[in-house]
């Protein structure tokens, strides 16, 4: 069982004046297997993800991550530079995965789209189809409505304000998707 692992998070407050770039989100940015030597062991999602594969004996794929944090909205040539990035490394890789696992914060505005989580999201589907398994994880205070329902497979959110919970977050994303392929 192989594992696709991406995300593209940032919790976007629309009242900074300052947008957030591509080079922001360029100082978390990781690729290909460096997901794996940069998560593994962490109390992040993808750190959370990266535990239930080992532990399940399931190959984790990395595509991209990129977290700016909290800041201002996302440019939308940034929102379009991941977006493409991390479907463009979905498609090439559609054949040798069974399922994806993505870190969304939930948040993310940009100045021409009010829910591109939801548009990332159905991205994503267009690429690996609708019978892939995709399910995500975020903040517990994601802005989501019911359209993000419709296109993943299950949702896991935070529990915890610090956030002491993000690699359990990731782990409980990770255990259902493994539950989900294992039927």
């Amino acid at each position: 069982m192989r594992l696709a692992i991406a995300g593209l998070s940032l919790e976007s407050a629309s009242f900074l004046p300052v947008e957030t770039t591509i080079r922001d989100f360029q100082r978390t940015e990781t690729r290909g297997g460096d997901i794996l030597d940069r998560y593994r062991g962490t109390n992040t999602v993808c750190g959370g993800f990266l535990d239930v594969c080992e532990k399940a004996g399931v190959e984790p794929i990395g595509i991209v991550h990129a977290d700016a944090g909290a800041a201002g909205p996302c440019a939308d040539d940034a929102y379009l530079h991941y977006t493409r990035a991390i479907c463009e490394g979905l498609r090439d890789r559609r054949d040798a995965i069974d399922g994806v696992l993505l870190h969304l914060h939930g948040s993310l505005v940009t100045p021409t789209r009010l829910d591109p989580d939801l548009d990332f999201v159905r991205e994503v589907r267009r690429v690996v189809g609708q019978r892939m398994p995709v399910i995500v994880a975020l903040d517990y205070h994601a802005n989501l409505d019911a359209g993000m329902l419709e296109q993943v497979t299950a949702l896991f959110g935070y529990h915890y304000s610090p956030h002491t919970d993000m690699g359990e977050t990731g782990e409980r994303a990770a255990r259902c998707m493994v539950r989900t392929l294992r039927g």
